[in-house]
């Protein structure tokens, strides 16, 4: 196929400037930003002393002492500031750049589909620089399929010849690009699904969102306590059915229909009807039939395969 593109703006994108960004985002998020080469992304969660997910971001190193951080749009305000909250006395500034960066998916077949100038990393999360200062992010994806983040800049001269080649590109609709995360077990945490997780719970640790070697941060025990003590109950898994699904969603199973068994991460519709989602869900329940969305008399849910291996911790 063709290469294909989609404007990406559900995503915001913030930005932290400052010869002390890097010790800021490392003493809050779950990620490692002071061994960090910047050709690679990272993911990383904003937690609160509980452990629980606040926001969780793809950070990219913009320029020296610049960081950019996307996320979804609907909590970008409150991520900004809760992390705003620390700065303190660190040589850095926080806000929002969505106005200054566009952000747009790429999806082809295969590299081979991307214009020489729009060559891809390698690697999932590998970033590279454009000659016009533009930045391309590789993404994971499932198949044989090459996908990427494109962030251009707005004002930008260097840019205007990459700007009107986007715009000639075939379109690819929000819903076909969400479609790629849920199938490559990529979640996204939105208003309707803040504060419900612990990492694991969403499968974070296992796509290299937290690293348990770094120093401590706000949640970190919560986090640690659960991948080391064996008491993580719930995983993230892919379902379908035949009903649209929305962020916050119920589950419910027919074997204990008086309480949730899950919530609803994430979801997207396919051409032919079939809603597809990302849900948290109780590893007792999850792979036996009787998975319901909203009530046991809702739609039936059935499991897809994750391109990852779930485990549970040691």
């Amino acid at each position: 196929m063709p290469l294909l593109c989609c404007p990406l703006d559900q995503l915001s994108l913030l930005r932290v400037s400052g010869p002390q960004g890097a010790d800021l985002l490392h003493a809050q998020l779950s990620q490692d930003f002071q061994h960090w080469p910047p050709e690679q992304a990272r993911l990383a969660a904003l937690l609160n002393p509980q452990g629980r997910m606040l926001a969780d971001f793809i950070a990219v190193q913009l320029a020296p002492q610049q960081i950019g951080l996307l996320l979804d749009s609907s909590i970008a305000t409150a991520a900004l500031q809760r992390l705003s909250m620390f700065v303190l006395r660190l040589k850095c500034t926080l806000e929002d750049a969505s106005a200054q960066w566009m952000r747009r998916g790429l999806l082809g077949d295969t590299a081979n589909d991307y214009p020489a100038s729009l060559t891809p990393p390698e690697q999932p999360w590998g970033v590279r620089r454009l000659e016009n200062g533009a930045l391309l992010l590789r993404l994971p994806q499932v198949g044989s399929g090459v996908r990427c983040v494109l962030l251009t800049e707005r004002d930008q001269p260097a840019q205007t010849a990459l700007q009107a080649q986007l715009a000639a590109l075939p379109a690819l609709s929000p819903s076909q690009w969400a479609l790629q995360d849920l199938r490559a077990g990529l979640p996204h945490l939105t208003a309707a699904t803040q504060q419900l997780f612990v990492p694991q719970m969403i499968n974070f640790e296992l796509i290299g969102g937290v690293n348990f070697k770094k120093g401590c941060y706000p949640g970190q025990e919560v986090v640690a306590r659960s991948q080391y003590r064996g008491t993580l109950k719930r995983r993230m898994y892919l379902v379908s059915g035949p009903a649209a699904m929305q962020p916050g969603q119920e589950v419910v199973h027919q074997a204990d229909p008086g309480q949730p068994c899950g919530v609803v991460m994430n979801a997207a519709v396919d051409d032919a009807g079939l809603g597809w989602a990302l849900a948290e869900l109780k590893i007792a329940l999850a792979e036996q039939p009787g998975l319901h969305l909203g009530s046991v008399d809702g739609p039936e849910l059935k499991l897809g395969a994750l391109p990852y291996a779930l485990g549970t911790p040691d």
